[in-house]
């Protein structure tokens, strides 16, 4: 289990140690349904070997995997196709966001846990593997490792505080949690906070999260006519603006569906976050995902009067529960100070980079204690096809002429690499000849004549980490599962 903080690699971790155990393949990514593509993303991007068509992504339960090297799914579609996948025996499997799996008593749990156990190799990433209580590890643990812990009943007992109520069983607290932490760091689990690597990470992370298409409605007519006006030849200066404007609006209806969905899983992590966006029907839809979540939530945008602004700004800042700022691009990009979050999304862009970054910046500031990361959720199919490379190309004009510090929006972003860096699969096929099937004893030590191989692979990790602005630790492997 990769379990550091966000924005500290983990896609980049679990798909390094899938691709030292490619002879295992095919490959299970079962992930939110949301950033399905973002991992198409990663993978073409880390493992250059592997081409498009060797990537199956599972939109709907007539998908086919025939023989695809890499099948990326989503829970709740895993759930609906699980004998299928089970049937197809993967050997290598990597859960994103596993604290997805926390009940035992849901679909996902029951399909998931048979896909685990038959696979050699399991990797789970999760931020936050418990939201609340250490009763939710448990299904987690099971997932790589059951005979570690082989009863729920005593588990809960020593773990979580378990007592016996006149109406069952409560499990709901927490105990011994010191123990608990070196059992699993020891045996299973590899977490880095950011505040333990704070000097070596950016003081800002940009991510591009290229939303699920099938979610996005860029087929619909009012998005054709829109799309079709605007890439108009004949269009200049007022004109030309006035159908970016309406291209604009239509894509935020485009693009709603996408965006709650994302926002839905950034909600179950329970972290403060801040998330902008311009048109109203994309706030209004915002808040309602909030609302449905029973998650509280500020909103600013330009009905929200000078004394509200502030008043709304206190709660998001001391108030523990209020865990979303639902903000207006153009209203509140600046005047207001947001430290309490370190995760800043954009369900819209902007085509004014300089409002982009003051928007960006009203949690990175002065007293803000964290990195930043920051998502720009884009749309493919909509106005953000054209918007972001006018965003890119102003900003490098700016940059140019002294105005402004960024050269260019997706800095670090999480999906870019260092072209001279060396490729995952290029260090691994080095590599794949010496290394042994297992890299150890049957008692979990590791031979001595392995060592400088095992240094290797060290050395790698903490390479490609500072490759991507992180630091990556040794991946701690198991005889039967990582």
């Amino acid at each position: 289990m990769i379990a550091d903080d966000m924005g500290l690699g983990k896609t980049i971790q679990a798909l390094g140690i899938a691709s030292y155990y490619r002879r295992e393949w095919p490959l299970l990514i079962v992930t939110p349904s949301s950033v399905r593509y973002s991992w198409v993303t990663s993978i073409e991007r880390w493992l250059s070997d592997i081409n498009r068509h060797d990537i199956a992504v599972l939109n709907t339960g007539k998908d086919y995997i025939e023989n695809a090297k890499v099948v990326i799914t989503s829970y709740d579609l895993m759930a609906r196709r699980a004998k299928e996948l089970l049937d197809h025996g993967f050997r290598v499997v990597i859960m994103d966001e596993s604290h997805m799996l926390k009940s035992f008593k849901t679909a996902r749990y029951k399909a998931a846990s048979p896909i685990m156990k038959q696979a050699k190799r399991v990797i789970l990433l999760s931020g936050t593997p418990a939201l609340s209580r250490p009763s939710e590890l448990y299904t987690q643990i099971c997932g790589i490792d059951s005979s570690l812990f082989p009863g729920f009943h005593d588990f809960g007992i020593r773990y979580c505080a378990g007592k016996q109520l006149p109406w069952g069983w409560d499990f709901n607290g927490s105990s011994n949690m010191e123990e608990l932490q070196i059992i699993l760091e020891a045996r299973l689990m590899i977490r880095r906070l950011k505040s333990e690597v704070l000097s070596q990470l950016p003081d800002k992370q940009r991510m591009l999260v290229i939303l699920d298409p099938v979610m996005i409605k860029a087929n619909t007519k009012a998005m054709k006519e829109a799309s079709a006006h605007f890439g108009s030849g004949s269009l200049r200066g007022a004109e030309k603006h006035g159908a970016l404007l309406q291209f604009f609006a239509e894509s935020a209806v485009a693009k709603l569906k996408a965006v709650c969905e994302y926002i839905k899983e950034l909600l179950e992590s329970e972290s403060k976050f801040i998330v902008f966006a311009h048109h109203r029907i994309m706030l209004d839809r915002l808040c309602e995902t909030c609302e449905e979540a029973k998650a509280r939530y500020i909103r600013i945008d330009g009905r929200t009067s000078g004394d509200a602004r502030q008043k709304f700004v206190n709660q998001f800042q001391n108030s523990s529960d209020v865990r979303v700022a639902v903000l207006s691009i153009t209203a509140a990009n600046a005047g207001i100070t947001l430290t309490a979050a370190q995760l800043v999304v954009f369900a819209e862009i902007f085509w004014n980079p300089g409002i982009l970054i003051q928007a960006e910046d009203r949690a990175h500031r002065i007293g803000q204690q964290d990195s930043v990361s920051v998502q720009y959720l884009l749309g493919q199919g909509t106005v953000d096809d054209h918007i972001w490379p006018l965003v890119q190309s102003k900003l490098e004009v700016l940059s140019t002429a002294g105005l402004t510090n960024e050269s260019k929006l997706e800095g670090d972003s999480a999906y870019q690499k260092d072209r001279e860096q060396e490729t995952i699969d290029k260090y691994l096929i080095d590599l794949e000849d010496d290394f042994p099937e297992d890299l150890t004893d049957p008692d979990g030590s590791l031979p001595k004549e392995n060592q400088e191989k095992k240094d290797g692979l060290l050395k790698y990790f903490t390479q490609i980490g500072n490759n991507s602005s992180n630091n990556s630790d040794e991946p701690r492997t198991k005889k039967s599962k990582v």
